[in-house]
């Protein structure tokens, strides 16, 4: 120290004392690394020189300027307690430093630059090759507190082992993943200038005429000597880099390939020794090197193929270009030893410039940039490409974005590149340009393989941590399914949107990955990812061939969306698809401004998520119940209403409802769905022709929802009881599979055992069947004398069983009687002392009545919040991850098993309960009646959906009504009549929770009512499937449901019914226009723009069994309760506790009643067309009746018109309209608009009857032959008349007016003419009151003129009947008539 510090005398206390900081730390921290060798330096020498250094770096050497203003700091330092980025420059000036970070920060306006820490580094460079440790080809820093990780732009071979100062330097620090993780892995070193040696070492120096290339080799030579194996052949050779290839590990051994070109001619070198890994940080593309000590290889995996390898003896020499260029020597060999000749020299130290040759910036040209996706394979071209990284998507992934608007793939290269920051230079080759691989990424995507080559030529500027996201997994799923590029970025979208989507409130971070491995498996079954990979084929192999050569853009071919997003799009679709004159019926350009608006006030629109354009969509969410009365599937995005059915369990594959509440709280996959879009209009438009004036509508409003079979979807994250269910039905096929297999064991041992006594007995002799018998007598004795010793132990352990019993049961009455002594005593003892205390608190008898109640209900309330603070911490604790909180499943509860009879219907009703606050009022409710089963049983922890025990069953059966209220009411779409449930109260161990309690009555009163049982928000439901139960309760049937014929036959006298169908049509009978639902009245204002068009709706619904069978009227109120989804045509509902009446001319309809209920037992997927209806005969249909069918076809013959009329009618108030004014004048109608109606009765026969049909003003012009011209003057001509009435007399139409009317001569001509009686094909539907039950008569023999010919017919009388449509051949309109 002392004879350091006598050179510097002259300087300041201040630079002295920094000084001698700098001889302290070389001392410990780097003299130690170079160790006691010949020749070595001292610490004073090495002080020395390290001042030189810093000198020259930051100024003249005769200013002799000190940087006292930085510190030095060791490794161990460093990568401790440096957390965020920093650079350090020590020839940067202050000015230059703020010119360096405003360049940076204008080229990526999105990021900062990395700021400035004045500190001092210097070290040992190393290639990792250390004893302690396996040899990976990693570049470190190193004094003696420890090592960490650079990164270098053009090292040189010679610059290992030497100390040397870091002037220019990056420190990226990497997010630790625990305590575990190693000190050199916390962080990297980015080296941005070249380091300066401490040491004057002469063979730092470059001496071109000392590179000796005599005994080296080209590239073409040595391609030719490898094709013959030679052994003890060592081969130097020189060429140009045309490759490098990333490092591998397999298997435990690192290597990594090189490709040296000459000319058109390449050969590859193999990489294998541990201490030359460093060699792949040293070379780069366009570089030329000379490698010596070189052996010839056969490889396995690369069949009829030799290539170079490296051994212990072999070096490497970095050469500039024009020395190449200018070698004239011939080559020679050394077959014995290495190359004694001293290896090539590196340029100085100081030049830090590359050698290779320029790259452009593209080279090749891309595919066809056709932006649609296509079904055939596409393939990738190689090209080059020079950019700068804007963006990391995914550095674990290996996923970024070069330039804006390229996108970069490496994850087929093994991931352990550091240094690719935004805003870093990089420098790619034989990299693969694919277009539009997939659409979640940029079109022009540029993919690396084993054959590509990677380089970094420019460090970042930004401060940019470099993160370990919870998808790195990944690439190993690349690898281990040989995923193609389409799918592999497919999976990375599904790994974000999880993570956006679905974290932290039901995914964990470290949990995305299994999820989206999961979603993945569920998606990609049909297809399969490419065949095993060969890496050194892929690597080595020319012409090259790779997974990235082919790709295709179509897989997956599902969409991956979020829910808010699905909702987005139906409320999109739902309006962009309307086309309000669609809406109308045939007869549309007719009806009235009253009968126009309410056609078009409800609609609704079906589509497929998988039919989806441009790809099927694809949801992910989870299953909940939520406050209201319908099924949701969520994320955090949003939420949307599910109509939800299963799979039965018969053979027969129908839909039922849904029950099953195991599925609440689970993640899962939704592929098959149909998206349903109902449309509320209100409007006023006048007629048809106003159809196209959106001005009309008053108010417009949506309902989208999806309609899903549970059947159909894949649990990607099951609940606490589907994992159980799951647990066990798998339990049970395996059990049943392995009792099956042991079956077969025991049937082949068997077998075998007769096969070989049989040969045994052919074999053997006399002396082997005695030897047998009489072993078989000795058995049978010993058989005999063990059975009876074990009935006699039998006998003797039952006699003591049966003693024991009775002791014990006579112990244990005694302690019942003790026991209920002790309890007598304890509760007179008690009484006694709530006597007393009565007696003491005279004082608060003397409170008025009106006080007790307040304080009572002070109490309730303050117990009501007590307990929903507890609800919530536990609801809080449960939905932490990995918090250290018990889960509500883990503490003590009460159950009893429940058979569900039936349930009624949410609706809005006074209950008179009252929640904190809340006033007591109408809520949503509905009540469940329902048997329980056996007793009420104490658990240490919720059971869930276990198997059915036997104590749960022992006891008798009770009916009770259990009432759901408020947030109960969410268990209504789960709880179906029939269903066995598990009713669990938690937090509680007093089984009179669960008792329902009886309506008080009067003396002489017999009450015919249930107990009710109040069920409480935080109680917990559990459905016991048929695996879960026990026989008899497998076996339960459930409660008839009536058809709809059932119900149109059944007698008079039934009053509520309750039967199922499908929905043939929907007609929507009033619109609430000036209603609220309750929970609107009271609670908020509304303005007619933001009134609810769902409120106070009422509904007709036509069912029926068949589209042509016989159909169903039922009338639904809305007005008190929620708008129930589901009730769209095609759907199979179940209507329970509907009113059955009779109409005032005798015909059947339903109407709803305040406990009716609506349940959806099956979904439709699309809007399909109706099958064509049957071909029926008059005769039969007359006898038939509905019974036969509602909807038919009828070939007949006109036999005459029976009546016409024809109007011009008022749209506004229906009155005749002439002359272009309304008729009616009390009061008086100004509208401007009218519609032309048309009305028409002809007699039609068929040779087995006769039947009058109506037909309606679409199909009048073709009855009456009129081609549209002839039409639309005959209407012309109606216009000053305003309205034409005639009907048939005898054999003649007449009129009300003149009889020597043109038009009605006209008309009378035309009915009577061959163009009308003529044979036709009709579709028609059964009038409504000829299938009633008083409508039906005895048929009879009459006659009826025809075209002048008498035909005997059998008829009823004639049968009355609506035609949709006639023509001559065939009918294809159809409109039902009602």
């Amino acid at each position: 120290m002392e004879s350091f510090m006598d050179n510097f005398r002259e300087r300041s206390e201040v630079e002295r004392e920094w000084l001698q900081e700098l001889f302290v730390f070389v001392r410990d921290n780097l003299f130690p690394v170079l160790g006691p060798t010949p020749g070595s330096v001292s610490p004073e020498q090495l002080s020395l020189a390290m001042i030189r250094r810093v000198e020259r770096a930051v100024g003249s050497s005769s200013a002799r300027s000190l940087p006292l203003s930085y510190r030095l700091i060791s490794v161990a330092e460093l990568v401790t307690w440096q957390r965020t980025p920093c650079c350090s420059n020590l020839t940067w000036s202050t000015a230059q430093h703020r010119e360096w970070v405003r360049e940076a920060e204008q080229a990526l306006p999105n990021h900062k630059a990395l700021p400035r820490a004045s500190l001092l580094l210097i070290g040992c460079l190393s290639d990792g090759c250390d004893p302690e440790r396996s040899c990976d080809g990693a570049w470190r820093v190193r004094d003696a507190t420890g090592t960490v990780h650079c990164e270098l732009l053009s090292p040189s071979p010679l610059w290992l082992g030497l100390p040397v100062l870091f002037p220019c330097w990056n420190y990226i620090p990497q997010s630790a993943l625990g305590k575990d993780q190693e000190v050199e892995e916390r962080g990297y070193l980015e080296l941005v200038g070249c380091p300066l040696p401490l040491t004057s070492d002469i063979e730092m120096t470059f001496n071109p005429a000392g590179v000796n290339l005599k005994r080296a080799v080209g590239v073409r030579e040595a391609a030719e000597l490898i094709q013959h194996r030679v052994r003890g052949l060592r081969v130097k050779v020189y060429g140009e880099v045309s490759g490098v290839y990333p490092l591998l590990n397999i298997a435990g051994k690192s290597l990594f390939c090189l490709r040296l070109r000459e000319g058109r001619h390449t050969l590859p070198l193999l990489i294998t020794e541990p201490c030359c890994l460093w060699w792949q940080q040293c070379v780069c593309v366009g570089g030329s090197v000379c490698v010596s000590g070189l052996r010839v290889c056969a490889l396995q995996g690369w069949s009829g193929n030799r290539v170079l390898c490296a051994t212990s003896q072999s070096s490497l020499t970095l050469l500039p270009d024009t020395l190449i260029q200018d070698l004239s020597d011939l080559p020679t060999l050394d077959n014995h030893t290495p190359d004694p000749d001293p290896v090539g020299l590196d340029p100085p130290l100081s030049d830090c410039s590359s050698t290779g040759c320029p790259l452009p910036e593209r080279r090749g040209a891309g595919p066809d940039p056709d932006p649609s996706p296509i079904l055939r394979p596409k393939l990738s071209k190689a090209i080059s490409y020079k950019g700068v990284l804007t963006s990391v998507l995914s550095a674990a992934a290996g996923l970024y974005v070069i330039d804006g608007k390229v996108g970069l793939c490496l994850a087929y290269q093994p991931l352990q590149r550091r240094g690719l920051r935004p805003g870093a230079e990089i420098e790619l080759h034989d990299v693969h340009f694919l277009y539009r691989p997939s659409p979640h990424f940029h079109p022009c995507m540029l993919c690396v393989c084993l054959h590509s080559s990677l380089r970094v030529t420019s460090f970042s500027r930004m401060g940019s941590e470099v993160d370990r996201p919870s998808d790195a997994p990944l690439p190993w799923l690349l690898l281990e399914r040989n995923l193609g590029v389409s799918q592999y970025l497919w999976l990375c979208h599904c790994c974000r949107a999880l993570r956006d989507r679905l974290v932290p409130r039901w995914v964990k971070e470290e949990c995305v990955y299994v999820v989206a491995r999961r979603l993945f498996e569920c998606v990609v079954t049909s297809e399969k990812g490419g065949g095993r990979r060969d890496i050194y084929r892929e690597m080595l192999q020319e012409p090259h061939h790779c997974p990235l050569t082919e790709y295709s853009v179509s897989s997956p071919v599902c969409e991956y969306v979020s829910v808010s997003d699905c909702v987005c799009v139906m409320e999109k679709e739902c309006w962009s698809s309307l086309s309000l004159s669609s809406l109308l019926p045939a007869c549309g350009s007719s009806l009235t401004q009253a009968e126009l608006n309410p056609s078009i006030a409800w609609s609704v629109g079906l589509s497929l998520g998988q039919d989806s354009q441009p790809r099927p969509l694809l949801l992910v969410g989870v299953l909940e119940l939520s406050g209201t009365h319908t099924l949701r599937l969520r994320d955090q995005t949003g939420a949307v209403t599910c109509v939800a059915v299963e799979t039965g369990d018969d053979d027969s594959g129908g839909q039922r409802a849904a029950n099953n509440t195991a599925w609440i709280g689970c993640l899962v996959c939704v592929q098959r769905f149909t998206m349903v879009m109902e449309r509320f209009l209100q409007s006023e438009f006048p007629s048809y022709r106003h159809l196209d004036q959106d001005s009309y509508i008053t108010h417009r409003h949506c309902r989208v929802y999806i309609q899903l079979c549970l059947n159909d979807l894949q649990i990607l994250s099951p609940s606490a009881a589907m994992a159980s269910l799951l647990l066990r039905t798998t339990g049970g096929e395996r059990v049943e599979r392995r009792e099956t297999e042991r079956e077969r064991e025991e049937r082949r041992e068997k077998g075998g055992e007769e096969r070989e006594e049989r040969e045994r007995r052919d074999k053997g002799g006399e002396e082997r069947e005695e030897r047998r018998e009489k072993g078989g007598e000795e058995r049978e004795e010993r058989r005999e004398k063990g059975g009876e010793e074990r009935e006699e132990r039998r006998e003797k352990g039952g006699e003591e069983r049966e003693e024991r019993r009775e002791k014990g049961g006579e112990e244990r009455e005694e302690r019942r009687e003790k026991g209920g002594e002790e309890r007598e005593e304890r509760r007179e003892k008690g009484g006694e002392e709530r006597e007393e205390r009565r007696d003491d608190g005279s004082e608060r008898k003397k409170r008025s009545r009106e006080e007790e109640r307040i304080e009572e209900k002070k109490e309730e309330r303050e117990g009501g919040a007590k307990r929903a603070r507890q609800n919530h911490t536990e609801n809080e604790t449960y939905s932490q991850p990995g918090g250290g909180a018990s889960l509500p499943g883990d503490r003590p509860c009460i159950s009893v098993v429940m058979c569900v009879e039936g349930k009624e219907g949410v609706a809005w009703r006074n209950e008179g309960i009252a929640c904190e606050g809340e006033e007591a009022g109408l809520s949503l409710c509905f009540s469940v009646r329902a048997d329980l089963i056996g007793q009420i049983q104490r658990w240490g922890r919720d059971p869930r959906n276990c198997p059915l025990q036997e104590r749960e069953t022992d006891g008798q059966t009770r009916t009770v009504e259990l009432l759901f209220v408020r947030s109960s009411v969410r268990w209504f779409p789960l709880i179906q009549a029939g269903s066995f449930y598990r009713l669990i109260a938690p937090n509680t161990q007093d089984p009179s929770v669960l008792i329902g309690c009886r309506v008080a009555g009067r003396s002489g009163v017999v009450l015919h009512t249930n107990p009710s049982l109040l069920v409480r928000s935080d109680w917990r439901i559990h459905t016991l499937t048929h695996p879960l139960l026990t026989t008899p309760y497998s076996q339960f049937v459930s409660q008839k449901v009536m058809s709809v014929a059932e119900v149109l036959d059944c007698s008079s006298g039934v009053d509520l019914v309750s039967f199922h169908g499908v929905i043939s049509q929907r007609i929507t009978l009033q619109s609430g226009m000036t209603t609220h639902t309750p929970a609107q009245r009271g609670t908020t204002t509304h303005t007619p723009a933001q009134r609810d068009v769902e409120a106070g709706l009422s509904v007709r619904l036509t069912v029926c069994v068949e589209p042509t069978g016989r159909s169903l009227q039922v009338y639904l109120d809305l007005s008190l309760t929620p708008y129930p989804p589901g009730l769209v045509p095609g759907n199979t509902v179940q209507f329970t506790s509907f009113q059955r009446r009779l109409s005032r001319v005798g015909g059947v309809y339903c109407r709803s009643v305040p406990v009716s209920c609506l349940t959806i037992m099956g979904k439709t997927d699309t809007q399909s067309c109706d099958p064509p209806p049957p071909m029926i005969l008059l005769g039969v249909w007359a006898l038939a009746g509905a019974k036969q069918c509602i909807l038919g076809r009828v070939r007949g013959h006109v036999v005459c018109v029976l009546y016409l009329q024809l109007q011009w009618t008022c749209s506004l108030c229906g009155s005749i309209y002439t002359q272009e004014r309304c008729t009616r004048s009390q009061p008086p109608c100004n509208s401007t608009s009218a519609v032309f109606q048309a009305e028409a009765k002809a007699a039609v026969e068929d040779g087995s009857g006769e039947a009058h049909i109506w037909f309606s003003c679409p199909v009048i012009s073709g009855l009456l032959g009129l081609a549209m011209p002839q039409w639309e003057g005959l209407q012309r001509s109606l216009r000053v008349r305003g309205h034409l009435r005639v009907y048939t007399r005898g054999r003649s139409l007449v009129c009300d007016v003149d009889a020597d009317d043109p038009l009605l001569q006209y008309l009378s001509c035309v009915c009577s003419s061959s163009t009308v009686c003529r044979p036709l094909t009709l579709i028609c539907t059964l009038h409504t009151r000829s299938h009633t039950p008083a409508a039906r008569r005895e048929g009879e023999f009459t006659h009826t003129c025809c075209s002048q010919k008498w035909h005997p017919v059998h008829i009823t009388p004639a049968a009355r009947q609506k035609c949709q449509k006639g023509e001559h051949t065939c009918c294809t309109q159809k409109d039902v008539f009602s």
